[in-house]
């Protein structure tokens, strides 16, 4: 048995340096800059005016009016680290808070997604509040306030008195010792003809690259990675998600292929 060449280019540079450009790049998940910004709004809930430009330009302005009135960001895959946004008006009442989540079926403007703080409940993760008097200008947050692995954002009204807030944005923590997340070192491409989804092998491994960025950095730390939220906080156990994603990827990819007689 021979396989269909014409429909696998599976490609692992295996020198030092920096993988070719190609189709491949369009799969890759990780951001031109380690500073990002939310993509589009989920949703939103009460009276917030100008949700949508909070998306569009980071100038723009949002205001909350009415307590328990907020908006859902995402950020269009897995990020984390520091947060920070801009107070452009706010009275000596104003008050908010911020609740994070990986998954959409977790969003939640009273608590977080439970996967910081596990509990038999699942009520363990809550939010992170900024009470009143709140200070106009830049707010960003500590090391020690740093979310490590969420996708969807919900930034909360907790009073009455109108807020105003702007240019939301995230600079990440995860893989600090690497400059260009982008730039890896080998690449993969498999197209696939036969199956439903001719893209669907190359998407899983760099899915799976970028879960496995999420979980990475130095040795040496302190680095607060998203794998710590699974009790993957060793570099071994690291490795063998990696190993285990590649063992994963190899079964789907001989088994989805098609094959040619001699």
């Amino acid at each position: 048995m021979l396989l269909g060449a014409s429909s696998l280019l599976l490609s692992i540079t295996l020198c030092a340096g920096l993988a070719p450009k190609g189709p491949w790049d369009a799969f890759n998940y990780a951001p031109a800059s380690k500073i990002v910004r939310p993509v589009s709004v989920r949703s939103t809930h009460g009276s917030v005016a100008g949700a949508q430009r909070l998306v569009k330009d980071a100038s723009a302005k949002a205001t909350f009016t009415g307590n328990s009135s907020y908006v859902v960001l995402d950020w269009g895959k897995e990020v984390g680290g520091i947060l920070s946004l801009t107070i452009n008006d706010a009275t000596p009442s104003s008050q908010f808070s911020l609740s994070f989540t990986e998954s959409p079926q977790f969003i939640n403007p009273d608590r977080s997604d439970d996967s910081c703080h596990s509990t038999a409940a699942g009520d363990g993760d809550g939010v992170q509040s900024f009470r009143a008097p709140l200070a106009k200008g830049l707010l960003t947050q500590t090391i020690g306030q740093q979310r490590g692995g969420f996708r969807f954002l919900t930034i909360a009204s907790n009073s009455a008195d109108p807020l105003t807030i702007s240019n939301i944005s995230l600079a990440i923590t995860f893989m600090p010792h690497w400059d260009d997340l982008r730039a890896y070192p080998g690449y993969f491409f498999a197209p696939n003809p036969g199956f439903h989804d001719v893209d669907f092998l190359t998407k899983l491994w760099y899915a799976g690259g970028w879960a496995n960025d999420a979980s990475g950095g130095p040795v040496e730390g302190p680095i607060l990675v998203d794998g710590a939220k699974r009790d993957r906080v060793f570099p071994v156990t690291i490795v063998y998600n990696i190993i285990l994603h590649q063992t994963i990827l190899l079964r789907l990819l001989f088994r989805l292929m098609p094959c040619c007689s001699d």
